[in-house]
């Protein structure tokens, strides 16, 4: 006859206290080297959002001008309407064709484009001073001079970069200024 076998008792599962302390531990430096990282990277994809923006922008602005032969204008624009005088272009912009050429949007002018960043993105954008509108003649050239669109963080976390519209209307994204000075986020 044989005897029954004896069972073995049952294996306990799970964590010690100090099993947990350590994971805890090497979770919350992980975290701690990833987030600041990652921030950056949120940031830096919101300058290139907002940058292709306005790139794609005035260019559309430039081909409308140059199709229609009127003159089309990127404005400050808060509310997708009406043109703001500032240089400040942080809270959205409106494209539309000028064809009294009185640099008003009036009723019967046709709205081409307008950009209105969400309130969570944190770029501030600045024009040139004095340059608070870019107006593309027929010929495709904005009337006046250069403009300089600089994208700036708040915080300084990532480096500003810059659209620039030379006089022909040619657009160009820069990590410097005109005649490559350097880009200044102090307004």
């Amino acid at each position: 006859m044989q005897t029954p076998a004896t069972p073995f008792p049952p294996k306990e599962t799970g964590l010690t206290l100090i099993e947990l302390v350590i994971t805890v531990t090497i979770l919350l430096t992980l975290i701690s080297f990833g987030v600041p990282s990652f921030r950056n990277m949120i940031i830096k994809n919101q300058q290139r959002s907002e940058i292709n923006s306005f790139v794609q922008h005035f260019h559309l602005a430039r081909s409308q001008a140059i199709t229609k032969e009127t003159h089309h204008i990127l404005c400050p624009s808060v509310d997708g309407e009406t043109c703001l005088a500032t240089t400040d272009w942080k809270r959205g912009f409106i494209l539309f064709e000028d064809r009294n050429r009185n640099k008003i949007k009036d009723r019967d002018e046709l709205l081409q484009g307008s950009h209105h960043p969400g309130e969570w993105v944190g770029i501030n954008i600045h024009s040139s001073s004095g340059r608070n509108r870019v107006v593309y003649q027929g010929d495709g050239r904005p009337s006046g001079y250069n403009l300089t669109l600089t994208f700036c963080d708040p915080d300084n976390l990532i480096p500003p970069k810059a659209v620039i519209v030379n006089n022909v209307g040619r657009v160009r994204v820069s990590e410097v200024g005109p005649s490559d000075s350097p880009l200044s986020c102090n307004r």
